[in-house]
């Protein structure tokens, strides 16, 4: 099971099958509860994990318990490279959104897998210079937007990757406002008061479970 997984994995799907089986024979396998914490900020453990199911995320929590989001991580992602790169403490806390399933490796066994096939350390180069694009985009909306706009952004950001068309808008699953707040590094309270004023203007519509996304004047 683990290998047909492992396959399918962007940064290894390029490996040959015995190297797959060997890497297989070296991942445990964990299991987290939504809710649950994989690790905190600043603990000592240098793991990588790959999701096998499930969704997770990365956040930073100050001391009063506000929370800002970093990223999400879904099937076939991996998180931990940080620390398993220069061996320091974790850089944010992993919570998991939903029950998860996690394969990982230890980082000496990593490092000899890079060592064997340098293309592996390549795609992670890649995913890594992505995610620090987007941590420019998130610190360049906090100094320069307005509550408002990095509301409506990570709307649209949601309802381009996760949405779904529905009555001339896109329909995508319904977020808390602590939820949302977190994503964009404000208040709840701020991100309530935006979200009536989405409503008012027939921008956002709530709907059961899900909104529908109508921003005017908006291709998504």
């Amino acid at each position: 099971m683990l290998v047909e997984y492992l396959r399918n994995v962007p940064i290894f799907s390029h490996l040959k099958e015995s190297r797959i089986r060997e890497m297989a024979s070296m991942c445990k396998s964990v299991f987290f509860k939504k809710g649950e914490i994989v690790f905190h900020t600043t603990d000592i453990s240098t793991d990588l994990y790959v999701v096998v199911a499930g969704r997770l995320k990365a956040v930073l929590i100050d001391d009063a318990g506000a929370e800002i989001v970093l990223s999400h991580f879904k099937e076939g992602d991996f998180f931990g490279e940080l620390s398993l790169i220069d061996g320091r403490g974790r850089s944010a806390t992993i919570v998991a959104d939903e029950d998860s399933e996690l394969a990982f490796l230890r980082r000496d066994v990593f490092l000899d897998l890079l060592l064997k096939d340098s293309k592996i350390a390549v795609e992670m180069m890649i995913t890594l210079v992505s995610r620090m694009r987007k941590a420019d985009e998130l610190i360049e909306s906090l100094a320069f937007l307005e509550v408002s706009e990095r509301l409506m952004n990570t709307l649209l950001d949601i309802a381009k990757i996760e949405g779904h068309d529905h009555e001339g808008g896109r329909r995508i699953g319904k977020l808390t406002h602590k939820e949302l707040a977190g994503r964009i590094g404000s208040s709840r309270e701020a991100v309530s008061k935006c979200m009536k004023i989405f409503v008012s203007k027939g921008i956002i519509k709530e709907a059961g479970d899900y909104f529908i996304l109508i921003p005017p004047n908006t291709n998504l």
